[in-house]
């Protein structure tokens, strides 16, 4: 990951508090792994591990990367049985070839997934399994519509994401999505809580005018219990073609 959007590292330390939709998600990606994961297995983006935990006691040979330096110390002191790497996803570490590759929360910020997915391809060994699960098109979808410079990327759907991955050299063997709902007081509140996980509204307009996306955004969508915001996950499980 080149972008120089994400500021994970001076989040490292609060990432865990606000990263309650992140962790839903790696709730549910974890319902898809086995009961033993045998062989070198990598995990791209693991951050401070919220899907590392469902790994840790799962496989024989994981290795655990962030490349943020910071998230990639409180992961290896809460699961120190876990090898951790500072290493970017864009160039996965080199060593054995990787029978398993896992991600979650992380494949949405890649600047070029179809190269990334290539180079997870020549990375990995014949039959290798890719598990992994990001946020995706509907994410936010209603304050993107009121404010679209603020998206941090450009938002892709689930067909598009398949298709790369294709492209990349992996089958698909299932995907599956869901809708996780988080509730703010409102719109300011939801925009801290992304800020405090390490994710930033680009500065592509005036703060007067992100001001006023958000005041149009609480008008049309907020109520009396506060703000419903929507975060699309889509999971994915592929085999090295």
């Amino acid at each position: 990951m080149t972008s120089p959007l994400p500021d994970f590292d001076r989040r490292a330390g609060i990432y865990n508090t606000h990263a309650r939709v992140q962790a839903e998600a790696a709730a549910w990606l974890a319902d898809w792994l086995p009961e033993r994961i045998d062989g070198p297995a990598l995990e791209l983006g693991a951050g401070t591990g919220l899907f590392t935990r469902y790994l840790a006691d799962r496989a024989e040979q994981l290795v655990a990367t962030d490349r943020s330096p910071k998230m990639v110390e409180r992961g290896s002191r809460a699961f120190p049985q876990v090898r951790w790497l500072v290493a970017d996803a864009d160039a996965p570490p080199t060593g054995p070839a990787w029978r398993w590759i896992f991600s979650s929360s992380l494949v949405q910020w890649l600047p070029d997934p179809l190269a990334t997915f290539a180079r997870w391809h020549a990375a990995s060994a014949p039959g290798a399994r890719l598990m992994a699960g990001w946020f995706v098109r509907g994410t936010m979808e209603d304050f993107f519509a009121a404010c679209p410079a603020a998206a941090p990327f450009a938002w892709r759907d689930t067909g598009e994401w398949l298709s790369l991955l294709a492209s990349g050299g992996w089958q698909v063997g299932r995907h599956e999505i869901r809708t996780f709902r988080l509730r703010h007081a409102n719109t300011a509140s939801m925009l801290r809580d992304i800020h405090n996980v390490g994710a930033v509204v680009p500065r592509r307009f005036a703060p007067g005018a992100l001001r006023g996306a958000m005041r149009s955004h609480d008008k049309l969508h907020a109520d009396a219990d506060g703000l419903e915001t929507p975060f699309v996950f889509l999971r994915v499980e592929a085999t090295r073609s």
